[in-house]
């Protein structure tokens, strides 16, 4: 009886692991992501700490900026050139993970399971909720906007392409005099 038992918990486990279509590696893979999005770029922004941000980043980056007609924007460069506007015009940076994202304090997803046809884990794709707050250092003036942005990231553990969706209306007012 206590074989059987044994063969039964077994069998039911095995049956039920693979029902979520997320593997160990996958889950470590995301977590991965999202702790170098963390660390890296949140803090790297919040401490002022421009090698810290740009190092998630591919060389062959691409990034589809927010904004009405935004086009791609090749390689590092480019994007250096945005970390360093930043940087030079704002301070005060925060994030708050999952803000403006209605009945959640979560701020990191990945993966989706609708359309099931479509369902997978993809801990590669990382999309990033929240809410950045930001003084302009000339102006003093500061703002809050909701943030969303499209992350995907390659073998190496660097950001290959991302897309990013803001309401930069109320940032821009704040160069306003």
């Amino acid at each position: 009886m206590k074989k059987i038992s044994i063969l039964l918990m077994i069998l039911f486990i095995s049956c039920e692991a693979p029902l979520n279509g997320i593997s160990e590696d996958d889950i470590n893979t995301f977590e991965t992501n999202v702790a170098t999005l963390k660390n890296d770029f949140i803090k790297g922004y919040e401490e002022g700490d421009y090698d810290k941000v740009v190092s998630i980043f591919a060389d062959s980056i691409q990034w589809y900026g927010p904004g009405i007609n935004s086009e791609m924007l090749k390689g590092i460069d480019i994007l250096k050139e945005n970390v360093t506007f930043w940087m030079e015009n704002f301070e005060d940076i925060s994030f708050t993970e999952g803000g403006g994202l209605p009945g959640t304090d979560i701020g990191f997803w990945g993966g989706n399971v609708y359309p099931t046809d479509q369902a997978m884990s993809g801990p590669n794709n990382v999309r990033m909720y929240g809410t950045w707050n930001v003084t302009n250092s000339n102006t003093g003036k500061a703002v809050s906007f909701k943030h969303y942005l499209v992350w995907n990231f390659n073998e190496d553990g660097k950001v290959h392409t991302v897309t990013e969706y803001a309401d930069v209306g109320g940032l821009l007012s704040t160069f306003d005099q």
